[in-house]
């Protein structure tokens, strides 16, 4: 799921998880016990925003050859924004976005 990735929802899911962690039941062995449909996609959407995010714990050239991917992907993203008339959105206009600050 897209909004998995979706940096403007990182606080609500991160309040989520934390809200469904202290409020569900707990084995003897520590394992959290998700006993419904909804609890378990929640976790299966943070573990998506948690490797959408772990790109700064790769070794340095992987880490600049994906984050030159991913500026690339974002770029044509403001392209095709531009080109229609919509606003770009953040880090998608490559006249102004900065891969130091997006980071």
């Amino acid at each position: 799921q897209v909004l998995a990735t979706d940096m403007s929802k990182h606080m609500s899911l991160l309040a989520d998880l934390k809200t469904m962690v202290e409020t569900k039941k707990v084995t003897s062995s520590g394992v959290l016990l998700l006993d419904n449909y909804t609890d378990r996609i929640q976790v299966l959407r943070t573990m998506v925003h948690c490797a959408d995010l772990s790109n700064p714990t790769k070794p340095l050239g992987l880490y600049r050859e994906w984050t030159r991917r991913i500026m690339e992907e974002f770029f044509r993203q403001g392209d095709r924004e531009r080109e229609r008339g919509l606003q770009i959105s953040p880090m998608c206009d490559k006249h102004s976005a900065s891969i130091e600050q997006s980071q």
